[in-house]
C-alpha cells in the first residue's frame, strides 16, 4: 500500500533570521522596514516574528534608557539629569503655587 503524501497547503513557510529581525527591531526600525530589508510582507512579520520584534523594540530601549543613565549619574551630564528628573521624578521648573503669596506662619 503506498504512503499517501501529506497535503501542504500555501507557500513553503520562510525561515528569516530571527536575531537580525530583533536587531532592527532593537534600532527601533518599523515593521514596515523590517519587512523591506527582510525581503516579505509586513503581515508575514506580524504573522510569525512579532515576538521577535517585541523582544527586539524592548531591547532597544532598555540600552536606550541604560545610556541616558549612565550619562546622568556616571557622567554628570546636567542636561539629562534634569531631562530624567522633570520625566521620571515629575519636577517641573514652573513654580508651584499652592496657597498664593501668603507668608508661611513663624512660631518661636
Amino acid at each position: 500500500q503506498p504512503q499517501l503524501e501529506e497535503e501542504t497547503r500555501g507557500r513553503k513557510k520562510i525561515e528569516l533570521d530571527v536575531e537580525q529581525i530583533e536587531r532592527l527591531a532593537g534600532i527601533q526600525c518599523t515593521v514596515k522596514e523590517i519587512a523591506y530589508i527582510m525581503g516579505v510582507s509586513t503581515e508575514t512579520i506580524n504573522r510569525n516574528y512579532k515576538d521577535n520584534v517585541e523582544l527586539g523594540k524592548a531591547n532597544g530601549k532598555l540600552a536606550l534608557r541604560r545610556a541616558q543613565w549612565r550619562n546622568a549619574v556616571e557622567k554628570d551630564n546636567v542636561t539629562m539629569q534634569i531631562w530624567l528628573g522633570k520625566n521620571i521624578l515629575k519636577q517641573t521648573d514652573q513654580p508651584i503655587d499652592e496657597d498664593g503669596a501668603q507668608i508661611l506662619p513663624w512660631s518661636d
